[in-house]
């Protein structure tokens, strides 16, 4: 390997080495590890040193699975500078995608979203059993007893993370997507995987009428705030905007009953109870004489 290339893969292989914790013999965490990722491409079984680097995984997948880069690149991972390591982490001996597809890949930075997850029939399971779930199979045909994260939102290896979860009911004057019908079957194709298409159908259409109910509710009191103008007032219905009607939309996506109906319709209706008080309130101080 030539002074310049090796150089090169120092610098790219620095950071791996400072996240993962190794020192060197003067204990100073930027251990450098030599890979030569062309290897991969040729099924070398004896290259197991981890990646440098990202543009490593890109520049062999991209000639390998050219859709699944392209899926990456439109994902809101790949958006917000996610990479890969990330997920499937930097041993390339045959565990990335095993890796990848358990619910602790994707629970540290999504805590907020994972918890009523949790707490729904399939998080619960999944918690239960998870040292018994085969992750060597593929995220489809129902080849786990429930889904993990990666199983809906990454989708027989799909990786637009993101792509078939968006709400398909459009907010208050928002116009409806323009590819509706291939959110509604991207959303659906997770769940027909083990229920029927009607329960399906069924659920999903009942989901949609409880996120608008919400959304009628926020309307509502964005009306009735309007009528005073004041930090209370707008701290509530922010509550209400981008807390408790988001609950009610991961309660129905998860099917966590705690996220639809404690943490999101019932406290929707107690601030929307809130701001009418204070409004009423309002209105007779400012007509009295």
């Amino acid at each position: 390997m030539a002074t310049g290339e090796r150089s090169s893969r120092a610098v790219r292989t620095t950071k791996i080495a400072m996240l993962s914790g190794e020192r060197d013999e003067n204990n100073r965490g930027n251990v450098v590890v030599w890979v030569m990722p062309d290897c991969f491409p040729r099924g070398n079984s004896e290259c197991t040193a981890p990646f440098s680097a990202e543009g490593d995984c890109l520049s062999c997948h991209r000639e390998r699975d050219t859709a699944l880069v392209a899926a990456w690149e439109k994902s809101r991972h790949a958006q917000a500078g996610i990479a890969c390591s990330a997920c499937h982490g930097t041993e390339h001996q045959g565990s990335m995608a095993t890796r990848s597809r358990r619910n602790d890949a994707c629970t540290g930075c999504h805590q907020r979203e994972s918890g009523g997850y949790t707490l729904s029939k399939h998080g619960v399971i999944a918690t239960l059993e998870g040292k018994r779930l085969d992750f060597t199979q593929p995220l489809k045909e129902g080849n786990q007893r429930v889904p993990t994260c990666a199983y809906c939102h990454l989708h027989a290896g799909e990786h637009d993370a993101g792509a078939g979860i968006f709400p398909l009911v459009p907010m208050s004057g928002s116009p409806a997507p323009e590819d509706i019908a291939a959110r509604t079957e991207a959303r659906a194709a997770p769940c027909r995987d083990c229920h029927s298409p009607r329960f399906v159908a069924t659920w999903f259409a009942t989901g949609d009428r409880m996120v608008e109910i919400g959304r009628m509710k926020v309307r509502e009191a964005t009306q009735a705030a309007a009528l005073r103008d004041d930090p209370e007032t707008r701290i509530l219905l922010h509550r209400m905007r981008d807390e408790h009607l988001r609950n009610v939309r991961l309660g129905v996506g998860h099917q966590s009953p705690d996220e639809q109906w404690w943490h999101g319709h019932p406290a929707m209706d107690g601030d929307l109870l809130r701001i009418k008080s204070l409004v009423g309130r309002h209105l007779r101080q400012s007509e009295a004489p």
